[in-house]
């Protein structure tokens, strides 16, 4: 069975991916989740869960976590456009300014392969774009 990371984003003490197990006759997806309790408290989180798709886990992520915000560490090339449509709708819907993302928008870009735009629109709310590296816009 080969096994490779599709999906992958840290933070400060902890880390979400998402690995592809596939072999001849299946393909499943495994959600990995740690956050390590500096405190001593007892909590420290270790998740994991089989999913028969992406899709399910990453909206897992995507409902409860500002993973736009955090460190991109691994996207698949086989989810890259999937997560390029996720990251401008929460971009749009969390109306975040461009100031506000700097640091992460640069790594999301390395990673995706290509450029996030910002413009104000006539409301004066920012408005998210991506246009690939070799300058194709995609949805």
């Amino acid at each position: 069975m080969k096994t490779e990371i599709v999906f992958e984003i840290g933070g400060e003490g902890g880390g979400i991916c998402i690995k592809r197990e596939k072999s001849q006759s299946e393909e499943r997806f495994i959600y990995h989740q740690n956050e390590f309790d500096p405190t001593d408290e007892g909590l420290d989180v270790k998740i994991k869960d089989e999913y028969i798709n992406f899709e399910v886990p990453f909206q897992l992520i995507n409902n409860k976590y500002p993973w736009h915000a955090l460190y991109a560490e691994t996207v698949h090339k086989d989810f890259r456009e999937y997560i390029i449509e996720k990251l401008i709708e929460k971009l749009n819907n969390s109306w975040i300014e461009q100031k506000h993302f700097h640091s992460a928008k640069e790594r999301w870009e390395k990673i995706l392969k290509g450029e996030l735009n910002c413009k104000m629109n006539s409301q004066n709310v920012p408005y998210w774009s991506f246009v690939a590296t070799n300058k194709k816009p995609l949805k």
